[in-house]
């Protein structure tokens, strides 16, 4: 028997992510702000589909414990998911981490900077 390739780990056919208003980056912040979700991020961050049972194995988590924190991170459209049969394949939205890293730096600049760029 054969194993199903996994399905390419691309954000093409998902729609733009949303615009970065102070509500977005609130929720992408709390999913970023828990230890175990930054690391399944960088688990995940080679852009190879995981499935949770990889990510569960990887991390050494709970599977309750897990599909918790995918939750938190599909919530807040850091993380998308791929149906293949009965499994879940789950990706890095770097779109949204790139828009909200932009967001960040913005508040981060000087209010002249931000208000009149060189």
């Amino acid at each position: 028997m054969t194993r199903a390739a996994a399905p390419a780990c691309t954000e093409a056919g998902l729609p733009d992510p949303a615009r970065m208003t102070g509500e977005t980056m609130a929720r992408v912040a709390k999913a970023l702000g828990h230890p175990a979700r930054i690391r399944i991020l960088q688990q995940l961050d080679r852009c190879i589909p995981s499935v949770a049972g990889q990510i569960m194995d990887d991390s050494g988590l709970a599977q309750s414990t897990v599909s918790e924190h995918l939750r938190i991170l599909r919530e807040a459209d850091v993380l998308f998911a791929r149906k293949d049969g009965p499994r879940t394949w789950y990706c890095v939205r770097r779109s949204v981490l790139h828009a909200f890293a932009r967001a960040l730096e913005d508040l981060a600049l000087e209010p002249v900077l931000r208000h009149h760029p060189g």
